[in-house]
């Protein structure tokens, strides 16, 4: 089973001079401090333990009241989120993905070359909104000009 790194917040320490305006901070600090807070931006899951994980799925479900019968689906979709490869390798709690789920995954993902194969009635919607947001515009410039 893969770990995830650990994603604890690193400390950054600041000395104060002898003026209290001068603040000496360890630049390689201020670095790891960003890119703990850049990754806890893109997937607020990273550093969560199994037991963490289940604990949130659990309040999660309990709070939202969501039938018991979507438990399975919930807590797979939250642990591939955590780790897009968490199912990869036999795991513990049991947890597998059925072959079809694994496909449906396999065209999402980017590598595979896939992600332009969507249903057409997408890329009409899509259309419809741009020339709808394009007519918005108009209309807009139009009353700002008169």
């Amino acid at each position: 089973m893969r770990h995830i790194e650990d994603a604890k917040e690193p400390n950054v320490a600041a000395d104060f001079g002898e003026d209290d305006d001068v603040i000496n901070v360890n630049s390689d600090q201020v670095q790891r401090h960003s890119a703990y807070r850049a990754k806890k931006l893109v997937n607020p899951f990273t550093g969560k333990t199994h037991g963490e994980m289940n604990d949130l799925i659990d309040a999660f479900m309990e709070r939202s009241r969501i039938d018991e019968i979507y438990a399975e689906h919930i807590r797979k979709g939250a642990f591939l989120a955590q780790d897009g490869e968490a199912f990869d390798d036999v795991r513990e709690d049991g947890l597998q993905l059925k072959e079809d789920e694994r496909n449906f995954l396999n065209l999402e993902n980017p590598k595979s070359g896939h992600k332009w194969n969507q249903p057409w009635i997408l890329y009409a919607l899509v259309g419809c909104c741009s020339l709808g947001a394009a007519v918005q515009g108009w209309d807009e410039v139009s009353l700002i000009l008169t």
